[in-house]
């Protein structure tokens, strides 16, 4: 019996050891899980807060906003994996770096969809109405409405498409069941309850953009119809100036509505 003691205690120490590893096993897992969670919800983050900082540019004072947004999105991004303290990769962590540089890349993907028109339609070169009788200025104005209504789509379901994104990104790397149900509670709790729909309204875009098309198309399609004089327009057809005068009116009355709603695509 007394050879037994010795066995039973080298059992006792073995099956401590055990445990005390596994308890260690799960702290190192859950902090990893926590790290994987933390890393992916900023990266989030940051194209929400690029989304507001290019919200907020008045785009005729300042187009080259977009382009220097995306590098600061970019260098933003990159540096965030150095400020969560990881000293050695693991395998949900490699799933969360390339969850950041697909989201980053798809994030200003999203924004130039939706800005880049907005620096043409900015433009007042294109909308003078000594160009109006010009087909190549004509030609411009109807690329720039037809991005500028795609951009108001894009606008219009910008939260919808960034969860999609996101669900899509988890769904194809390489995350533990773990890591991913702690990373869609912090989503869900940080940026989704945080962020909502703004009041942009895809209704009164696309209106104004429809004004727009047709005031312009009336001038083209009606080129003997008028001239320029004094800077105004002059029409020699009283029915083609009443309609001319009232899509004019209507737009001058709507632009500061136009740019302004697209100050409001997301808010919190």
């Amino acid at each position: 019996m007394k050879k037994l003691y010795p066995l039973i205690a080298l059992a006792i120490v073995v099956v401590i050891a055990g445990l005390y590893g596994l308890e260690q096993y799960r702290k190192l897992r859950e902090q990893q899980q926590a790290q994987t969670a933390y890393l992916i919800t900023r990266c989030v983050n940051q194209g929400l807060l690029s989304l507001f900082s290019l919200q907020a540019n008045d785009w005729q004072s300042n187009p080259g906003q977009l382009n220097e947004e995306e590098e600061r999105l970019k260098q933003r991004v990159a540096a965030l994996p150095d400020t969560v303290g990881v000293q050695k990769p693991f395998a949900d962590w490699q799933g969360a770096l390339d969850v950041c540089d697909r989201l980053t890349v798809n994030s200003n993907r999203q924004h130039r969809t939706i800005f880049r028109p907005l620096t043409e339609m900015a433009k007042k070169d294109i909308w003078r109405l000594d160009t109006a009788k010009s087909e190549q200025f004509q030609e411009r104005r109807i690329k720039a409405i037809y991005r500028t209504r795609i951009a108001a789509e894009a606008a219009d379901r910008y939260l919808d498409d960034l969860r999609a994104d996101v669900k899509r990104l988890l769904d194809t790397n390489r995350i533990s069941p773990e890591a991913r149900a702690l990373t869609d509670q912090q989503l869900q709790k940080a940026i989704f309850d945080k962020y909502r729909k703004g009041q942009f309204s895809k209704q009164r875009v696309l209106q104004y953009l429809e004004r727009q098309e047709s005031f312009y198309q009336l001038l083209t399609d009606n080129p003997k119809g008028f001239t320029l004089r004094g800077g105004s327009l002059f029409f020699y057809n009283k029915n083609l100036h009443r309609q001319a005068d009232d899509l004019n009116r209507a737009l001058l009355q709507g632009e500061v509505d136009f740019f302004s709603n697209w100050r409001l695509i997301v808010q919190h």
